[in-house]
């Protein structure tokens, strides 16, 4: 099946095999895929390497290990957007009539032999000689579809992707005379020799291939045989049977599918991520760069989202683009809900004198403002090419739902943005408002101590002893007055807490303050146990030893002496399709009544009497919910209570809490 490459290389696509295809949907069918495998899986694949190269080339680091480079690429693009890809690739080319299996077993026979060459010469880079015997052959499979020669073919794709120069270099020279080849860089050695070796093992004892190469033909021969046998181990992608051929969707089938597939494509990311999956998906999709993002804020003026060059977002801000402005194909793009276009000629500055700029900064002389609409508002889409340059029916359709789930996305994580700034002033303003009532309240006495302290020195001011205590006494009020006043001024919140902690360190923390204070002073058994190694979990260490303190706590008020607590993690776990570490708290206590079990997060009057309010689960309850975990209680009477929460691992996706 054809997979979309940047537009350059449209001609040159790469097409998967079907059985590669099937697996990678195989290996994407796990709430958490492990990347780094599936980076070496889809390494042994050279169409499927050389796509995902060619929508985001390697960096100058990334070539020496290509399976780390695949790997990271794969994590940006998620789940949803590889299967987006590979749905959109069955459409177009529903016969799935991929590479050949010879050719695909070839390019990794190729490159296995460079692989294993480079090692046997030492050289530094084994990676290195890999891309480039596998790029060899698939631009030579290439060429037969384009104008270019074969070398030149290969040498131009791994250009594009990103491969270093001496790689390129190797690729021209793979067709020349031994002579010169044994004057070039090693890497074109290798390749010369591994092209040959992997075409004919009988060669492995001619002349050329061991001065070329610098091995004697003994190893050669040995080398080739321990290539078959890893490749073998691989297997070769079968061809499809005709049955095997994929229904074309009707087109509102078809938009349905893609609506759903990408329904969770930027659902867990923060908008440093979600910048970073829109460019690689717009390239591997589409075969064009992102475009620059502008939704409008409160008082109409557009502003740059996700932007796609570091300044461009103070830029625009500065250039005051408004919804209603009659000089911005932009702004009337927005206004009407069409697309609208530009080209940029001589004086078209002084007709669209802000869209021009937008187009100068985007380097490009045409741009395409494509309106966005979602359930929240709308936005618009500004792509540094011309109308014709973008996808067509049915690829639009996919374009613009991707548009429309980031715009979506980014609207929430405002919305979030917003709650958040809103519960905190609500909890400063009520935090303030006690504060004030109780400086108000703790006043009144200090004034009446005092009061009574300036009488008593009246009186006994002839002891002199005396009256410099009670002096001391009349300033050390003042300073608790002083300090009661610094209640009601609020500094500036510090910069915000890490939102994962160490549950281990965390564990350990909470055994030095409560062993003591809340169960060995009462004849109480303590224990903590705790998993060797435990992944940090998507929660702050503040909430998570609140919860942790007030369970704790609510087992020691239970608990008479000789009984015992035990705090305890583990994991991971997996509950509902997410990876959580484990932590319980149990204790062999006389267990919670019935009632109160059947009631358990009630916010009322508590079975505890004096100053307990019977509040302290559904707070628990709300806080780790507020961080999408999750909290089990299990009780029997005259046998104990254990509770058992479930926090979601950190995965470097920020959650954010939810608002109570």
């Amino acid at each position: 099946m054809t997979l979309p490459v940047p537009g350059a290389l449209r001609a040159l696509a790469p097409r998967l095999a079907p059985s590669s295809a099937d697996e990678l949907l195989l290996r994407l069918d796990v709430p958490d895929p492990d990347w780094q495998a599936l980076g070496e899986w889809a390494l042994r694949d050279a169409a499927l390497c050389c796509a995902l190269l060619a929508a985001r080339p390697l960096e100058t680091h990334e070539a020496v290990e290509p399976g780390t480079a695949l790997a990271t690429r794969l994590a940006v693009a998620g789940r949803a957007i590889l299967r987006v890809w590979l749905f959109e690739a069955t459409q177009l080319d529903p016969a799935c009539t991929g590479y050949p299996p010879e050719l695909l077993h070839r390019a990794l026979l190729c490159a296995e032999c460079a692989h294993h060459l480079a090692l046997e010469c030492r050289y530094p880079r084994p990676r290195e000689a890999y891309l480039a015997a596998m790029w060899l052959v698939l631009g030579r499979a290439l060429s037969a579809e384009s104008k270019f020669s074969a070398n030149d073919c290969a040498a131009a794709l791994a250009q594009r992707c990103g491969l270093p120069p001496p790689l390129c270099d190797a690729l021209h020279l793979a067709q020349a005379e031994p002579d010169t080849v044994c004057a070039a860089h090693p890497l074109a050695r290798i390749v010369w020799s591994a092209d040959r070796l992997s075409n004919d093992p009988a060669s492995a004892v001619a002349p050329p291939l061991a001065t070329v190469s610098g091995l004697p033909a003994d190893v050669l021969l040995a080398l080739r045989t321990d290539v078959d046998f890893i490749v073998a181990q691989h297997g070769a992608a079968s061809a499809p049977a005709p049955s095997d051929a994929i229904a074309t969707l009707p087109g509102r089938l078809r938009n349905v599918a893609v609506d759903g597939l990408l329904g969770s494509a930027f659902s867990t990311l923060d908008e440093a991520r979600s910048a970073a999956r829109l460019d690689f998906a717009c390239r591997l999709l589409f075969g064009i760069d992102a475009p620059l993002l502008l939704m409008t804020d409160a008082d109409g003026r557009l502003t740059a989202r996700l932007p796609i060059a570091p300044q461009l977002q103070d830029w625009v801000a500065e250039l005051a683009l408004d919804r209603d402005d009659d000089t911005s194909a932009i702004a009337r793009a927005l206004r009407s809900q069409e697309p609208a276009s530009v080209h940029f000629g001589e004086a078209s500055e002084v007709r669209w004198p802000r869209d021009w700029q937008i187009a100068r900064w985007l380097n490009s002389t045409d741009i395409t403002a494509l309106p966005v609409v979602f359930d929240a508002g709308a936005a618009v889409a500004v792509f540094a090419l011309p109308p014709e340059a973008l996808p067509q029916a049915p690829h639009a359709h996919t374009l613009r739902s991707l548009l429309e789930r980031v715009c979506t996305h980014l609207h929430g994580l405002d919305a979030q943005r917003q709650a958040d700034c809103n519960r905190i002033d609500a909890l400063r303003a009520a935090y303030l408002q006690q504060a004030r009532t109780l400086v108000h309240e703790t006043n009144n006495p200090l004034t009446v101590i005092r009061s009574y302290i300036g009488l008593l020195a009246q009186r006994r001011a002839q002891d002199e002893a005396l009256c410099g205590e009670l002096d001391l006494i009349g300033h050390e009020i003042d300073r608790i007055g002083t300090l009661l006043g610094r209640l009601t001024n609020l500094p500036e919140p510090d910069t915000a807490e890490a939102p994962c902690c160490d549950v281990g360190r965390l564990l350990d923390d909470i055994r030095a303050l409560c062993e003591s204070a809340l169960f060995a002073r009462y004849g109480i058994g303590f224990d903590v146990r705790k998993a060797g190694t435990l992944p940090p979990v998507a929660m702050p260490a503040s909430a998570l030893r609140q919860v942790l303190l007030n369970l704790l706590r609510n087992a020691s008020e239970a608990l008479s002496p000789s009984r015992r607590c035990a705090l305890s993690a583990s994991g991971p776990v997996l509950v509902d399709g997410r990876r959580c570490v484990e932590i319980r708290v149990i204790d062999n206590g006389p267990g919670l009544p019935p009632e109160r079990l059947a009631n358990l997060f009630a916010q009322g009057a508590s079975s505890k009497g004096g100053p307990h309010q019977g509040m302290g689960l559904a707070i628990v309850r709300d806080m780790l919910s507020s961080w999408q975990a999750s909290m089990v209680c299990r009780s029997l009477a005259g046998s104990g209570t254990s509770f058992q929460l479930f926090v979601p691992i950190d995965t470097g996706h920020r959650v954010q809490p939810s608002p109570q």
